[in-house]
């Protein structure tokens, strides 16, 4: 294995991450829209495919970087682990509350996540990799869906995303407490630190978070201001 540095917050491999996924969500959006029907049929498949197949990867990674890690502590369990299942679910299906999750708690999530990466190790790791693959394709399929697909969002939607990111919350720090493991850092912050080390100590922050994130959800929402009833799209 190769040796690899600790990453670091604003580092050129941080921002080199970052165009990469702006360069691949550019070309899966534009091919997206393509003229040929089997094209764009085919692009929303692989991106809802690369969920998955980047799902696996992430646990690998954290096996073969991480080999004493407990496996108890590699379980699929994260926020924006579940993620890489819903967005596919909400790409393929017409369901208002299955895009509702997947648009704002991608988007949220994930968009904090590449800011602020609770990573350890710098390229070329594996799990550099793993971690911005994994954070970048469900951000891409979040886009994906009002762009290409021309689902809109109505004026309430976000409500489902806050319904289901807390009783992710509760569920998970359940497990948590039971297994000894931390999924959605609701025992402790990241230890590489993230914008939850501005919002209080445990356990505020899991609820001083919540202002933030209604906020952003609000925000993001704001685009489409002009389609109160939304619509499902294709």
């Amino acid at each position: 294995m190769i040796a690899s540095a600790l990453f670091e917050l604003g580092s050129t491999s941080h921002w080199m991450a970052i165009i990469a996924i702006f360069l691949v969500g550019f070309c899966f959006i534009e091919l997206g829209q393509a003229y040929n029907k089997s094209l764009r049929n085919g692009t929303r498949n692989w991106l809802a495919i690369l969920c998955f197949i980047f799902l696996i990867f992430n646990i690998s990674a954290s096996i073969i970087d991480s080999p004493n890690t407990p496996l108890l502590e590699l379980l699929p369990l994260h926020y924006c682990s579940l993620m890489l299942v819903i967005c596919p679910l909400a790409l393929w299906l017409h369901s208002t509350i299955l895009r509702s999750i997947a648009y704002y708690g991608s988007l949220v999530a994930s968009l904090q996540a590449l800011i602020t990466p609770s990573l350890d190790i710098d390229y070329p790791a594996l799990s550099y990799f793993s971690f911005f693959a994994a954070h970048g394709i469900i951000i891409v399929a979040a886009l994906y869906l009002p762009i290409v697909l021309k689902w809109k969002p109505a004026r309430w939607d976000f409500i489902w995303a806050l319904i289901y990111s807390n009783i992710y919350l509760i569920v998970i720090h359940i497990v948590n407490v039971c297994l000894d493991t931390n999924y959605g850092f609701t025992q402790t912050p990241p230890t590489s630190g993230s914008v939850l080390d501005l919002l209080g100590p445990w356990p505020w922050y899991l609820l001083t978070m919540q202002i933030p994130g209604a906020l952003l959800m609000i925000l993001i929402t704001m685009p489409f201001r002009h389609y109160p009833k939304g619509r499902i799209g294709d």
